[in-house]
């Protein structure tokens, strides 16, 4: 360890060295000083501390010789033991150094500004977890290489927004890293541009021209930028771009998206689900248009940024800046203090009353060097529970296995394992998730897609625990292109089930048109008719004439006929596309399981008496005298029909209210503004009752921390950004 005082004293210049991208320039100086001189005067309760000693003593002198015993002639020399201890202590306390050195510090290094993409097409998952969230490990990895680069962090989309000035903070830079979301930027859309011009008016500075690097994480896709203009900013500031592409350039992804619920559904535009994939020759173009431009394509396969970054500015330009007069260095000394102090104390409180107790003070040494080692002995416990779990993959209990692997993963760690064993953890737990997502995936894509992610998780990190471990990179590879599958399917599933959906919609609309056609035709029949009742006559009145037929329903008839047939027809042809949709959604039969009833059950039984009533109604329309026998049997069509319509609208409902709440709420979703945080706190000082009642309550003492309001403050940060990204979403044409 080495202590560090400014010290502005005349010194004698040695020589020169860099260390670690550190200019440092040595002067030999000569002195012994106590760093902590303010903890000096401690020594002072050495007197008081002596007398409290000699005081306990002549008590305890007394009373043995009250009690007839002889004198202890030792205790004097204990006393005096822990006396010199406490000094000895007071004087490391205040941190000794010797062989102090005058060091002239600047710093070289670069000036590196990440432009990180948060447009929604980083949400896609065809490198895991995420686009964006390998981005954001991407500059993690590099910010643990770097030393003495100043680091900026800016996030883009269809607008670029400053997070993280230059800065020397990295802690900082992570910290805003890790608000870094798909709501960082205020529009939609992906214009590199807007970061550029960004980067060169804000950020950079002209003084450090030719020392400044724009690190831009993307996958390409721009929607609107000038290339031109970008190149024509980078060279006229010396600004070198390094673009590093990032997501599958041959197959397109999905995005998946989440509301505030947290469900998860895929971004379509009209109704269509958009894939997305990196856009490798617009950035290749891009490079080749720039000489201060590079390109690396990573694609979806894994990384290390930071390696990346060493060799990028391996031959490039650094800057120095010299940092005052300097630091002084001094060699700790501390520890030449405590250690005699400690055996001090260990020898006062071994001095019995006649001898010193050697035995007690060498058992005292022995548990000092043995209680370390207590640490290794979760090791056999942990290889007994891998080996175990390797038994369970073997039979075939992967659920079981990975539940053990968890385990091992969660307790081990360095102190207790080697990182090539928990590279073995990590890649056997992703073994059985692979196992497992390859079981589940034949009844659900989902839970499939959520085990394959996972086990992506496990072999990324056993690449991170051993970098050149081969096979976690080979199964990993594999694992992306199984998860491309999932998506796919699950794409293709959502697209069927739309398609069942809309076929569902026509269906009823062909329902609906059918009654409504049933309906005017009776109407016409019972309009075309004339009446059947008869005025009731006198006593003894000669017989009523018989009802005839007018010559209107005598040249109709034909036509209700041909009318009532056509019905037929149609009802028959929507007969037929029940049983169809019926075939395609009935669920397969399970060996052992009860059978699921089908959806279309009752109605294609009530629908297969349609075409029949209908026919009967037909012959019944032929003859004049038997239209209100025809008309009934067309009213017992459309009760049937009505029934059909309350069945499959009822189902219909049933499976749509939750999206039809979600719709309402999002058009009712009001317009964010900048006042809207100021008009909601006066609507709500204006109710009366809530008025009234602080008047008569005494307000209850606050009894948040700081961390809580914080963590508050971060959430109504995100709500905001969040409406913001709503509201200027319809001036962007292409949102992701």
């Amino acid at each position: 360890m080495v202590l560090v005082a400014v010290e502005l004293s005349a010194a004698v210049l040695v020589d020169r060295a860099t260390i670690g991208g550190v200019c440092v320039t040595r002067r030999t100086m000569s002195a012994f000083i106590f760093q902590w001189t303010w903890v000096l005067p401690l020594l002072f309760f050495a007197l008081p501390l002596w007398w409290l000693l000699a005081y306990a003593s002549r008590r305890r002198a007394e009373l043995i010789r009250v009690m007839g015993g002889g004198l202890n002639t030792h205790r004097k020399l204990r006393d005096t033991l822990r006396i010199t201890a406490f000094v000895l202590l007071v004087l490391a306390l205040a941190r000794p150094g010797y062989a102090p050195e005058k060091l002239s510090i600047s710093r070289t290094g670069r000036d590196v500004v990440f432009a990180i993409d948060v447009s929604q097409s980083m949400l896609a998952e065809d490198v895991m977890p995420s686009r964006l969230a390998v981005a954001k490990q991407a500059v993690r990895d590099a910010l643990n290489v770097f030393s003495n680069e100043r680091v900026s962090l800016v996030v883009y989309a269809g607008s670029a927004t400053i997070l993280c000035p230059l800065t020397y903070d990295y802690d900082f830079v992570r910290y805003m890293l890790d608000q870094t979301h798909t709501r960082s930027a205020d529009f939609g859309g992906t214009t590199l541009q807007s970061a550029v011009e960004k980067v060169v008016d804000q950020v950079l500075m002209k003084n450090r021209a030719g020392v400044q690097d724009l690190v831009v994480i993307t996958d390409g896709g721009d929607h609107g930028s000038q290339m031109g203009k970008v190149t024509q900013l980078l060279q006229e500031h010396s600004v070198d771009l390094l673009l590093l592409g990032i997501g599958n350039p041959h197959e397109g992804a999905p995005i998946p998206i989440e509301d505030v619920d947290g469900v998860r559904t895929l971004l379509r535009a009209d109704k269509a689900i958009i894939y997305t994939k990196l856009d490798d020759a617009m950035l290749r173009a891009l490079a080749t248009q720039s000489s201060n431009a590079d390109y690396v394509a990573v694609g979806n396969k894994a990384f290390d940024f930071g390696q990346i970054y060493i060799e990028y500015v391996a031959d490039r330009e650094v800057s120095s800046s010299i940092s005052g007069d300097g630091v002084v260095v001094y060699r700790e000394a501390s520890l030449f203090f405590v250690i005699p102090a400690l055996l001090l104390l260990l020898l006062s409180e071994c001095w019995g009353v006649n001898r010193l107790r050697l035995g007690q003070a060498c058992m005292f040494l022995v548990l000092l060097c043995v209680v370390p080692k207590g640490a290794e002995a979760a090791t056999p416990e942990l290889q007994a529970q891998f080996t175990a779990a390797s038994m369970l993959y073997a039979d075939g209990s992967y659920m079981e296995a990975e539940a053990t692997f968890t385990e091992v993963a969660y307790y081990g760690n360095e102190a207790t394992m080697t990182r090539s064993e928990l590279a073995a953890v990590q890649l056997n737990r992703g073994l059985c998730l692979l196992q497992l997502s390859r079981a589940e995936s034949d009844s659900s894509y989902e839970l499939g897609l959520n085990y394959a992610q996972q086990a992506q998780l496990a072999f990324l990190a056993a690449k991170r625990y051993v970098p050149k471990f081969a096979r976690a990179g080979v199964r990993l590879e594999s694992t992306a292109i199984w998860v491309s599958e999932l998506q796919l399917r699950i794409a293709a599933e959502a697209e069927e089930t739309n398609a069942m959906e809309a076929q569902m919609e026509q269906l009823l609309e062909w329902l609906q048109a059918l009654l409504e056609a049933q309906q005017n035709l009776r109407k016409k029949v019972a309009e075309s008719d004339v009446s059947r009742r008869q005025a009731k006559g006198a006593k003894n009145a000669p017989p009523l004439m018989p009802i005839e037929s007018s010559s209107e329903a005598r040249l109709n008839a034909p036509f209700f006929v041909r009318s009532q047939h056509t019905l037929q027809s149609e009802a028959e042809r929507i007969y037929l596309e029940m049983q169809q949709l019926d075939t395609i959604m009935s669920l397969p039969e399970i060996e052992g399981m009860p059978s699921v009833e089908s959806l279309f059950v009752e109605p294609l039984q009530l629908m297969e008496k349609v075409p029949v009533t209908m026919e009967h109604a037909a012959g019944l329309l032929g003859s004049w005298s038997s239209w209100p026998a025809g008309r009934s049997e067309q009213q017992i069509a459309e009760q049937l029909i009505e029934e059909i319509l309350s069945l499959l609208s009822n189902h219909s409902s049933d499976e749509s209210e939750g999206d039809e709440w979600d719709e309402m709420d999002e058009e009712g979703e009001y317009e964010y503004s900048d006042d809207m945080d100021a008009s909601m706190m006066s609507s709500m000082l204006m109710e009366g009752d809530f008025a009234a009642g602080g008047e008569m309550q005494a307000l209850p003492v606050p009894n948040y921390s700081a961390e809580d309001i914080l963590m508050e403050e971060q959430g109504n940060l995100q709500f905001r950004q969040q409406q913001r990204a709503k509201a200027n979403a319809g001036q962007v044409e292409k949102d992701y």
